[in-house]
């Protein structure tokens, strides 16, 4: 295994962690299990009604956020996971703000205020939110499907920027799933001047411009990971590494199961299919790097 720590085969807390580790992986797992019962709610409000969980949107994105903060930075270390997570916080706030005022690269818009506080025009969290629910699922997956490992292993630059491209498309892709229901249904955005809205009142190019957004955003990524020297802190299990891939699937569930009719079959495709090709790439990963403990 190239530059990082054996797999364990067992166990969410794997023999060798430190005291610090578990706590780490620990609050990651807290977080999760919260996600999944906001999958929970939804799935059940038919049957049963839940609880709702405080603080709405900023509780959401903050839990959310540092759960993958933390993951992050338990799989590629503190130094990249911080400077990513404010990298991201930037770049996905300047890159939206843009289109706000330009209309490049995703066409015409604006926020309305059910995304809170705005920096200019924008949501001040927006780059927050990318960073849980598209930014690291797509990480790990695209590494998968185009390498073979949850890690970047690309070593030429052509190598890289095709990774990068990849994961543009699997966010792309999650955007399909998410749109209908965060800007068709529930307005959280608006569309304005756009010739034509092909994708449930979503203008075609919306799609383009994350592929031409976010690849150059996954190079500078791995242009961190080497600065760093990224590696993950402590031993590793299956359970933790598949940890952005249940995210990735939760997120699915949750956009898709109450979303605009025919965006369930979408995701089949945009997301599923990819997660399909991400499971077979790990458990081929774990055959060849495994240990028991």
């Amino acid at each position: 295994m190239e530059n990082e720590t054996q797999i364990k085969v067992r166990g969410f807390f794997p023999k060798g962690m430190t005291s610090a580790q578990k706590l780490i992986m620990g609050i990651t797992l807290f977080f999760l299990l919260i996600f999944i019962y906001m999958l929970a709610s939804l799935l059940l409000t038919s049957v049963v009604k839940l609880p709702a969980l405080p603080g709405g949107l900023y509780f959401k994105v903050i839990f959310l956020s540092t759960m993958t903060l933390l993951y992050f930075a338990y799989m590629r270390g503190w130094k990249t996971a911080l400077s990513v997570v404010v990298f991201f916080a930037i770049f996905c706030w300047a890159v939206e703000d843009l289109s706000i005022h330009t209309g490049f690269p995703f066409g015409h818009y604006y926020y309305s205020d059910m995304l809170g506080f705005k920096i200019d025009v924008t949501p001040a969290l927006l780059g927050f939110n990318y960073f849980w629910m598209l930014v690291v699922p797509s990480y790990f997956i695209a590494n998968l499907i185009t390498d073979g490992t949850p890690f970047s292993s690309a070593k030429t630059i052509k190598g890289i920027l095709f990774t990068a491209f990849i994961s543009a498309i699997i966010v792309a892709g999650i955007d399909m799933v998410a749109d209908p229901l965060d800007a068709t249904r529930f307005h959280e955005w608006v569309w304005t001047k756009n010739n034509y809205l092909g994708y449930y009142g979503i203008p075609y190019v919306n799609f383009l411009g994350y592929i031409i957004a976010m690849t150059p955003a996954y190079f500078v990524l791995k242009m961190i990971e080497r600065k760093f020297d990224a590696k993950p802190i402590g031993p590793l299990s299956f359970c933790i590494v598949a940890i952005p891939l249940l995210i990735y699937f939760i997120s699915f569930l949750l956009y898709s199961v109450p979303g605009l009719a025919g965006v369930f079959l979408v995701g089949l495709f945009t997301m599923v299919f990819p997660l399909i090709l991400a499971i077979n790439k790990l458990l081929r990963y774990f055959n060849n790097n495994t240990i028991n403990n």
